[in-house]
């Protein structure tokens, strides 16, 4: 009979909150059960399958959230009111795509009537083509005739706001293919725990921000990043982390990733390479943006880099109770940015144990989400595929997104004015919620600093590269570091 340790790590067994949750359904998992599935069972419900469908649940979910503002079109007050605020819904009327305008267009007409687009590269062709997907399916008036009227009426126009209404559902269809496709890669990253997608598929993160932005297909290219990198295939990891930075800048600290996890596992020859395709695939999506517009191409970079301390970080909090420049707030921020990043190259390099690429990422990505001077709610996510695979344990994760959850809702209520004192003092309540958000942020951190320099505390330790045998790799000239199988890295 196949050997069950050999076979996929059930949660019920692996997770106590799990195996707590399914007593009143019969409790963990039995041997024969893991025995059946390591031996291939017939059942069509499948760990990917599953997880697919409760991917596909939390996005509905989600959808059914946004309901309650396609009424008002996404405006007003009560949007905040009801935590389904969305810049994807903006984002049609509040540029020229309303008018099917290319997104970097230069026309003197175009630039007179709308703002220009402050999204990275990738997201400005995404929005591109949902809009002209919409105009099509949509068969209102020719775009010609939008420039007969003031840009400042078009929102209130009946067949625009319609419009909207197909726009964000053309978009969510989009984004709910990405949650789909970033499950799928998850589960695999580690063929033994597959359920640790399940991290990212039932997170409650995912209901309340997945469709407020488009952070989800950087999410989604980090993903399969991770599953490329523990392939072995560091040109296809490499090309998939410029398509997450043509998306978002933070996918580049996963190239930092993969070069402290191969510092310790004999793989540092292979980040240059990396570097090289990640470098070739930004420059490939942002080329067309560069060239139709390079003044309209550096706005989003502009915008990104002078950004001040107007929302949802410690900075916040500080420039609103003793007030502090914009400027100290930028060189303070990338200096502590800058700490941090160096605090996480001497945990992974002094670790008894070689980290994993995903505990590194995580770390990373955690300073630039703490330190940096503004955070949406939604850029939680960045964390979300990361924090499943470095830390898949149900009350650390848990315990994480209750807090970014909480802080989703008292930054929308902050928006819509709702948190605002009697009298003209800061909102002190929204600092509250500043607050939760970094508590929460420093545990997972925190779990996970003690699972690095602690190996035996990792709840994927059994699956990890040991330091001896990373040695006898580096002597032998072979650089296998599973005991999986000889093509596969755990991270």
């Amino acid at each position: 009979m196949t050997d069950p340790t050999t076979g996929p790590v059930h949660p019920t067994v692996d997770d106590p909150v799990v195996g707590a949750l399914s007593e009143p359904v019969g409790g963990p998992v039995g041997s024969r059960a893991r025995s059946r599935q390591a031996g291939g069972g017939s059942s069509w419900w499948t760990p990917l399958r599953v997880l697919l469908g409760l991917t596909a649940l939390s996005f509905a979910l989600g959808l059914v959230a946004q309901t309650s503002c396609v009424a008002a079109q996404w405006r007003g007050d009560g949007q905040f009111a009801r935590v389904c605020g969305s810049e994807i819904a903006d984002s049609y009327t509040g540029t020229g795509l309303v008018e099917g305008a290319w997104p970097w267009s230069g026309e003197e007409e175009t630039l007179s009537r709308h703002a220009v687009l402050e999204e990275p590269a990738l997201v400005g062709l995404w929005t591109y083509a949902a809009a002209r997907a919409t105009q099509a399916v949509s068969g209102g008036p020719t775009l010609e005739d939008r420039y007969g009227v003031p840009a400042a009426t078009l929102p209130r126009d009946l067949d625009i706001r319609r419009e909207r209404t197909i726009f964000v559902a053309a978009n969510a269809i989009g984004l709910a293919v990405l949650a789909l496709l970033t499950t799928l890669a998850l589960s695999r990253v580690h063929r033994r725990r597959p359920w640790d997608a399940a991290g990212f598929a039932l997170a409650p993160l995912l209901v309340v921000t997945g469709l407020t932005a488009w952070d989800l297909i950087a999410v989604s290219a980090v993903a399969l990043a991770l599953l490329a990198w523990s392939r072995r295939r560091p040109v296809l990891a490499g090309a998939l982390v410029g398509v997450g930075v043509a998306a978002g800048v933070w996918p580049v600290l996963l190239l930092g990733a993969f070069a402290l996890a191969g510092a310790r596992a004999a793989r540092l020859v292979e980040v240059p390479r990396a570097v090289a395709a990640a470098v070739v695939a930004w420059a490939c999506l942002n080329l067309p943006a560069l060239v139709s517009g390079p003044a309209q191409w550096q706005r989003s970079w502009a915008v990104a880099a002078d950004r001040g301390p107007d929302s949802g970080t410690l900075w916040t909090v500080l420039d609103e109770s003793i007030g502090i420049s914009h400027d100290t707030v930028l060189t303070t921020s990338w200096a502590l940015v800058g700490v941090w990043v160096a605090g996480v190259v001497a945990l992974c390099l002094l670790a008894p144990s070689p980290p994993r690429a995903s505990q590194a990422a995580l770390l990373l990505v955690a300073g630039f989400v703490l330190l940096r001077p503004a955070f949406e709610p939604h850029q939680a996510l960045w964390l979300l595929p990361l924090a499943a695979l470095a830390r898949p344990r149900w009350r650390d994760l848990l315990v994480w997104q209750s807090c970014a959850v909480v802080f989703a809702a008292m930054h929308s209520w902050w928006r819509g004015g709702l948190l605002d004192p009697g009298g003209d003092g800061p909102a002190g309540f929204y600092w509250i919620g500043i607050g939760v958000h970094v508590v929460g942020t420093l545990w997972l951190v925190a779990t996970v600093v003690g699972d690095v320099w602690w190996p035996e505390l990792d709840p994927v330790g059994d699956e990890r590269p040991r330091p001896d045998r990373a040695r006898r790799r580096g002597q032998d000239g072979c650089d296998q570091v599973t005991t999986m199988r000889s093509k596969d890295v755990v991270v």
